[in-house]
């Protein structure tokens, strides 16, 4: 039997009825739903189709993780209903879609804090500023030791571990810590499997790594968060709930999405997996073990929801929120 948190086992008519009132539940409904992206946010979508599969069995949904510009390159193929992303679209994807007439909507599904992360036996990095994370992660960069980060620490090579390069991940920490996206040094050691970053952090005294803060905080006792140093002089601070949703965790915090294939919801089976998934988003995102959207998020979540449900063709009532921004029809003119 699958294990299904308590706190999202909730039978909901209204789904059951979007799904296809009067069949069989043990029976296939519709076509299965394909979900492909960031691995960050890979397990709040998992975390979903766990939950919905004890509302409505029948529906199919197949949650892939293959990093966010995976996901993008297998929707631009029409392969896939849903996209995870730790990262908004780019502009040549938005352009890629636009051209490709998959025209999406972009839903707000929760923050993350990418953690960098030492193993326990390194006592002596405490935290790390911008600008020596951008001296040890640039192309070409020059230090090889803790010693040429600092004169105190040892002097013993570092063994450095990432995301690879189809991650969302991958793509947001260059960007706001090199300063240019995609841009890293060559010696990493990289992986699109957060868990495999978490083993090689955790196995070696000497290894310094980054990923979702999900996979810290479910490794916990195997790894040591590093705190970051935003600006010179200013207090380092740690990955947590309040400060991945207040910012002051600088510049790592971020938001997630997920980006769904208007043509794919014109499907009732789509429209019903979606709404649970939004209905239900704060507890899913904190089984997933990131911070849940806001309620502006929401809100927002909500305006573009009845939309996409008239395009199923699926009666629902609107609840506008006028505090809330609308969630981007990014490749829709």
């Amino acid at each position: 039997m699958k294990r299904t948190p308590s706190t999202v086992r909730l039978v909901t008519t209204l789904i059951v009825c979007l799904a296809g009132c009067g069949q069989d539940l043990a029976e296939p409904i519709g076509e299965p739903i394909i979900i492909d992206g960031s691995s960050t946010v890979f397990r709040i979508s998992r975390a979903a189709q766990e939950a919905y599969d004890e509302v409505e069995p029948g529906v199919e949904v197949n949650v892939n993780q293959h990093g966010t510009g995976g996901g993008f390159g297998a929707y631009l193929r029409n392969e896939v209903d849903i996209i995870d992303a730790s990262r908004p679209a780019k502009p040549s994807e938005q352009k890629a879609a636009r051209k490709a007439k998959l025209d999406w909507t972009r839903f707000y599904v929760g923050y993350d804090g990418v953690t960098l992360a030492v193993n326990p036996a390194n006592t002596f990095v405490k935290s790390l500023s911008v600008a020596q994370l951008k001296r040890l992660w640039e192309p070409d960069s020059s230090v090889k030791t803790w010693n040429d980060l600092d004169p105190t620490w040892p002097d013993r090579e570092i063994v450095l571990y990432s995301p690879d390069k189809d991650s969302g991940t991958f793509d947001f920490f260059t960007e706001v810590i090199v300063g240019k996206a995609r841009a890293q040094r060559r010696d990493v050691q990289g992986s699109p499997d957060d868990n495999t970053l978490v083993q090689g952090v955790a196995g070696d005294p000497d290894a310094l790594g980054y990923f979702g803060y999900a996979y810290y905080a479910a490794n916990a006792s195997r790894l040591r968060a590093v705190a970051i140093e935003a600006e010179p002089g200013s207090t380092p601070v740690l990955p947590s709930d309040d400060t991945i949703l207040d910012k002051t965790y600088s510049p790592l915090s971020r938001r997630l999405y997920i980006y769904v294939k208007n043509r794919s919801l014109k499907r009732p089976e789509v429209v019903g997996f979606l709404t649970y998934y939004l209905e239900h988003i704060a507890d899913l995102a904190k089984v997933g073990g990131y911070v849940p959207p806001t309620a502006d998020d929401q809100a927002a979540n909500r305006l573009a929801l009845p939309k996409v449900k008239v395009k199923a063709k699926v009666k629902v009532k609107a609840r506008p929120t006028k505090s809330a921004a609308k969630p981007e029809e990014a490749a829709t003119s």
